[in-house]
């Protein structure tokens, strides 16, 4: 070989390297690395960050059941063509969805005249399917009390706010079609979703133990004291109720379609009505819970706990359906995906469960935390801080990238979207390959779209109980003492310190 070809191979193995190093060093997911494991890259963006101080402090992921757009696809020959309702006509004027249906069944017919035109009788006729396809928002929070809205499925920035005192701690947002929650310090901040304005704040009983939960209707706050305050969101004047829990609530609760159900460190999990002030039940178990619940259509409910056990309950009555043991602590959110669920161990082993038996299918070793999937492909992130993608039928791995940068593994139960954000505010999407629409988990399209009432914007700080109307009712214990047990020595506990309140 000449001297001049070593010195060109020489120079293309150094770039090779030096990209390799630059993606790895960035943080990013090659678009091969990605490839060789059946996935793409949708889009990546940088949350606008203190770099030197600020860090994410939560990420919510929203899908709007009133905000939908539907799009027709016609395939035919391996062709796709897309017709969206938001398309627009020679006069600038949107389609519609009957337009958009129209413009699809005729280039349909289309199609199917020029595949008759050349003879072709062995080729199957075009397709036509609707999808629909609701709006997704991810929003995140820094710890500096900024609030960033970034487009699920396009990566734009939709919108960027701060909210209250920067050197106070911020948690994780929450956020239901129309409002944003998030806690500042003791404050709870409500900002329309639109444009991330404030609508209300309000100053909450205790400290925040972690974020919000919003229904169409109530924000739910839970407290380190225990307590969860429950407000009306069209009327934060007045307040819904406070539910004493058992524990310390330091886990964000989670809404369903009928029910809001939240875990505390004493092993209670606490399971209310989601859209009006009231409790269903409470269950038990031997340990802490420390991860939250998941909910399965159409009736079922999930926990896990630190005694090792993953349980089954009736969303709606509350008894235990069966209990499944892993023998180690789990403080990992279970995962409930068609029929199967999963539940990871502190020690990374991950059980695959059947959701109408209780019986173990399979298990998997080295898995640190669940990122997303569907009924036959789910990925995880490992303890060697890879990106893993595995058979969910038999618990086979078909696959595994480096992923060493991800320190804030983000659960997405709502979508088969994978979602890879890092602390310091990379924000990375990743699709199966054919995925071109999402596959949506636990969503139903809203019938009719609520109105809520728009009251004056109040400013932190700012008395809630002005007036006698307005004065919360005592704390609601909807469970006495548990079974068989005594009240805490020395009667109720009194209500949590807030740390951020005026000193006394």
């Amino acid at each position: 070989m000449r001297p001049w070809s070593w010195l060109f191979l020489v120079a293309a193995v150094v770039c090779l390297v030096e990209r390799a190093e630059g993606q790895m060093g960035s943080g990013l997911v090659s678009a091969d690395a990605a490839r060789s494991i059946g996935l793409e890259r949708m889009w990546f963006t940088h949350l606008s960050l203190d770099r030197s101080r600020g860090r994410v402090a939560g990420v919510h992921l929203h899908v709007s059941s009133t905000d939908v757009r539907t799009v027709f696809e016609v395939s035919h020959g391996g062709n796709r063509y897309l017709f969206s309702q938001h398309d627009r006509n020679a006069f600038g004027e949107e389609l519609g969805v009957e337009g958009a249906r129209q413009r699809a069944q005729e280039r349909a017919a289309e199609l199917q005249a020029e595949q008759q035109a050349a003879g072709k009788k062995d080729v199957s006729p075009p397709v036509v399917k609707t999808h629909v396809i609701p709006a997704m928002t991810l929003y995140a929070t820094s710890e500096r009390g900024s609030v960033h809205a970034i487009d699920a499925e396009t990566g734009r920035t939709r919108w960027t706010t701060s909210v209250g005192n920067p050197n106070y701690p911020t948690t994780a947002p929450a956020a239901n079609d129309k409002l944003v929650g998030v806690c500042n310090g003791s404050t709870l901040y409500i900002l329309n979703a639109l444009d991330g304005s404030p609508v209300w704040s309000h100053v909450c009983a205790g400290a925040p133990g972690a974020g919000p939960a919003l229904s169409q209707e109530l924000v739910f706050v839970p407290m380190f004291g225990g307590q969860v305050e429950t407000l009306y969101l069209d009327n934060p004047r007045r307040t819904a109720t406070i539910f004493k829990s058992f524990g310390r609530a330091t886990v964000q609760p989670v809404v369903s379609f009928n029910s809001v159900a939240w875990p505390t460190d004493e092993g209670r999990l606490y399971v209310g009505l989601g859209h009006t002030p009231g409790m269903r039940y409470r269950v038990e178990a031997k340990d802490a819970i420390d991860a939250a619940p998941a909910f399965l259509r159409p009736d079922k409910l999930f926990a896990t706990s630190r005694d090792g056990y993953l349980y089954c309950i009736d969303e709606r009555r509350g008894s235990v359906l069966w209990r499944f043991t892993t023998g180690e602590p789990i403080s990992h959110s279970p995962v409930a995906l068609g029929n199967q669920v999963y539940a990871i161990t502190e020690a990374g082993n991950m059980f695959a469960v059947d959701v109408a038996t209780g019986s173990e299918l399979w298990t998997a070793t080295g898995v640190r935390a669940f990122l997303a999937g569907n009924e036959k492909r789910i990925y995880l992130l490992t303890l060697r801080g890879n990106l893993l993608a595995m058979d969910a039928g038999s618990g086979s791995r078909l696959g595994e990238i480096p992923a060493p940068q991800i320190d804030l593994p983000f659960l997405n139960t709502k979508s088969d979207r994978v979602f890879l954000i890092t602390r310091r505010g990379l924000v990375q999407c990743l699709r199966e390959s054919d995925a071109v629409f999402p596959l949506l988990h636990y969503w139903e399209q809203a019938q009719e779209t609520p109105k809520l009432k728009k009251g004056p914007v109040k400013k932190a700080g700012e008395t809630e109980n002005a007036t006698p109307e307005a004065a919360p009712p005592p704390a609601t214990d909807p469970f006495s003492a548990p079974p068989g047990g005594s009240a805490p020595a020395g009667g109720a506990a009194p209500p949590a310190a807030d740390p951020f309140g005026p000193a006394p």
